[in-house]
């Protein structure tokens, strides 16, 4: 197989210009995944396939849970998962202030969802050399690809986020008496527990993003169909419009999907 005819500069632009980034905006998010499909749309079986779990952290934004968790679907467009679940809860953080809370997704990718792994792409001598002859003609343009390598465990989807497949949510862990109860701590002891954990700046803070269990998050999950099923029924059963209850995705993500 010739790969210098895979591997050319307008491929080696386009995963460059999407492991650089967007910094959340999304007309350029689109536009890159754009030129993304396009280079891609060639690529031989081998940088397309995934024998792993992928996971993928997604700060939930509007009405895109109800999709997500009524529909069990909601396409997102073009997106990176990983293969790591450590790197993925890790990723940006664990709160957004543009955001209420994040979740994790875990899928088994279809084929057809696949637009590159890269880190198939970094088992390929062809590729690491042409990595290499960019970064003397080319630094600046070769320099996320080099930064990024294969460290993220990177995969590029066809992104579809499905209820059913929520591994994690992040949450805030429970205020200090209701941690005291759990833990029978008698409440003459706590003036001095909380002192030292609550009230110390150099303590350890009481409420706090943590990520929730898989087991606790399918009952959240469950909670959450319930809530909102009693939502639109009482307002179907009284009249009342829902408004902004849900969120469509972007015509501009759609045309890449695949049914």
């Amino acid at each position: 197989m010739n790969y210098s005819e895979i591997f050319t500069h307008s491929f080696l632009k386009a995963l460059s210009d999407w492991q650089r980034g967007w910094y959340e905006n999304q007309t350029t998010r689109r536009q890159l995944a754009d030129n993304l499909v396009e280079a891609c749309k060639t690529l031989p079986q081998e940088f397309l396939k995934c024998e792993n779990f992928c996971f993928r952290k997604r700060f939930i934004v509007g009405g895109e849970i109800v999709p997500i968790i009524l529909d069990d679907e909601y396409f997102e467009g073009i997106a990176s998962w990983t293969f790591d679940i450590d790197f993925a809860k890790n990723f940006k953080g664990l709160v957004n202030s543009a955001t209420t809370f994040a979740m994790i997704f875990k899928q088994k990718p279809r084929p057809e969802d696949i637009i590159v792994n890269i880190s198939e792409l970094w088992k390929n001598e062809s590729y690491r050399q042409a990595i290499e002859k960019l970064k003397v003609e080319e630094p600046e343009l070769a320099e996320p690809l080099i930064k990024f390598k294969d460290f993220q465990s990177e995969i590029i989807l066809r992104s579809n986020l499905h209820g059913t497949e929520i591994e994690h949510i992040v949450g805030v862990s429970s205020d200090f008496d209701e941690i005291c109860d759990k833990a029978k701590i008698p409440i003459e002891m706590r003036e001095e527990l909380s002192k030292k954990y609550a009230k110390d700046p150099d303590g350890i803070p009481i409420s706090m993003p943590v990520y929730s269990s898989v087991t606790s998050t399918k009952v959240a999950v469950q909670n959450t169909i319930t809530n909102m099923r009693r939502t639109i029924n009482d307002a179907r059963r009284d009249g009342i419009p829902v408004y902004n209850l849900t969120h469509k995705s972007h015509s501009d993500d759609l045309k890449h999907k695949i049914d």
